[in-house]
């Protein structure tokens, strides 16, 4: 009888403890622990919470990338974690005074359907700023380049130099 009883405590411990566990990863309470990352981009995650990752090629390192206001970076590769069904803003100014945005520095971005695209310039020179969106619908990649004045001797790719 006592084993009966044991088993039956546990079976409903367990169950208990499914439950307890269940309750505490599902919280949406904003005080507790966030393990998946949290939401970093300011942009609403989709209705399933999942996360993909955006990946910003920078040719040659010659742009100062910034996504949803994250921190800049001049990385060849940078990446971000994005909520999936999220727009995600990607910036980018030039990584000095000795490069430019070209006239259509975007490949992968919302504008111009993945196509080389302009995106939003504003001011001019080491200031200016170009700005693009892009859906994300799970892992992508877009791409950017910033340009030696008159594009010249190492032009900007022309076709999408993502995978």
């Amino acid at each position: 009888m006592s084993t009966r009883i044991s088993n039956h405590w546990l079976t409903k411990s367990g169950i208990t403890m499914v439950a307890i566990v269940g309750a505490v990863a599902c919280s949406s309470s904003p005080s507790g622990p966030n393990y998946g990352g949290g939401q970093t981009s300011g942009a609403p995650a989709d209705a399933g919470g999942g996360q993909a990752t955006l990946t910003v090629m920078n040719f040659l390192s010659w742009c100062s990338v910034t996504v949803n206001g994250g921190t800049a970076s001049t990385a060849a590769s940078v990446t971000a974690s994005v909520p999936t069904g999220a727009i995600a803003t990607i910036v980018v100014t030039p990584a000095s005074s000795s490069f430019e945005i070209g006239s259509d520095p975007w490949f992968g971005v919302s504008e111009n359907d993945g196509g080389p695209a302009a995106g939003t310039d504003m001011g001019s020179g080491t200031t200016e700023t170009s700005t693009a969106t892009v859906f994300v619908s799970g892992d992508q990649c877009v791409s950017v380049c910033c340009e030696l004045p008159n594009n010249s001797p190492t032009p900007c790719p022309t076709t999408n130099p993502c995978p």
